[in-house]
């Protein structure tokens, strides 16, 4: 019989608590009233406020007067490998804490032995972002005027980016996440993306360079003239693990053809894979 931890069944109570304290929007009458953006408060995007935010593929959300959006992600992406930026990685990392550094230094050691190094995407953990841009797998993305939904190839994990008004969530109540929470606008015709709220287990920008709950992502996406590419500027803060802002860019390019797989992992097929066996795994 399954056994349930303490702090699964928290979770589980926090979670009833909090849907009993959410107004039962889907109980509603429908009404011809035009619709509120639900506040915000602070510099941008804040934080939410009262009313309680739509869903983003809700029909009432959907139907809002939004403003037009200035080009259309909507298509099948994939990572353009650029070496002076680190490919699949975020080279050159910026300085590191003395506890992430010796981390990095340790995966450093390990990878150059041809052994992983706390590989828990290896082990069937959400990649997560910022990692999430950079797989080998495409990505497929639906945009809508509220905002985007974003599919991984890797897990098919997927992304949510709002664009109907709404700010982050309190932090008191907001569920950490391997994503985080998205909140975009535009900018002209660059998309301007605040990410927050993420998990800090098992989360990594890269080999031996861990990601705390206080990371803090802003991205601007702008498309090439042709629309066949855009790229992704990313801010990254987290002052637990790395000093100042790490930034980097990288490049997505159209993909014909193809589709975003159903994808899953499974810790026994990576049983052959030696890294994963390796003792700092």
């Amino acid at each position: 019989m399954a056994r349930m931890t303490t702090r699964g069944a928290a979770g589980i109570f926090a979670i009833a608590a909090m849907a009993l304290a959410l107004p039962a929007y889907a109980a509603q009458p429908a009404s011809s009233a035009p619709l509120v953006l639900p506040k915000v408060e602070g510099p941008w995007p804040g934080v939410m406020t009262d009313p309680w935010p739509l869903g983003l593929l809700q029909k009432e959300n959907l139907e809002r007067p939004m403003p037009k959006a200035p080009w259309n992600l909507t298509g099948t992406w994939t990572l353009k490998l650029i070496p002076e930026t680190g490919g699949f990685n975020f080279n050159p990392p910026p300085k590191l804490k003395p506890a992430a550094q010796a981390l990095y230094e340790a995966g450093v050691k390990a990878n150059a032995a041809g052994n992983a190094f706390r590989d828990d995407t290896g082990a069937c953990w959400p990649a997560g972002m910022p990692k999430w841009w950079t797989r080998v797998w495409p990505i497929q993305i639906m945009q809508y005027p509220t905002g985007f939904v974003m599919v991984q190839g890797l897990m098919n994990a997927v992304r949510w980016i709002y664009l109907d008004g709404r700010g982050h969530t309190d932090p008191d109540i907001a569920v950490a996440s391997f994503q985080g929470e998205s909140i975009g606008r535009w900018e002209g015709d660059t998309l301007v993306v605040d990410t927050a709220n993420f998990v800090n287990k098992r989360h990594w920008i890269q080999t031996g360079v861990p990601l705390s709950d206080q990371l803090h992502i802003v991205e601007r996406i702008k498309p090439a003239a042709d629309f066949q590419s855009f790229t992704v500027e990313l801010t990254m803060t987290d002052p637990v693990n790395w000093e100042g802002e790490w930034k980097n860019t990288k490049v997505m390019v159209a993909v014909k053809g193809d589709d975003v797989k159903e994808s899953f992992c499974a810790p026994d097929l990576n049983d052959h894979i030696a890294g994963t066996h390796s003792p700092d795994n």
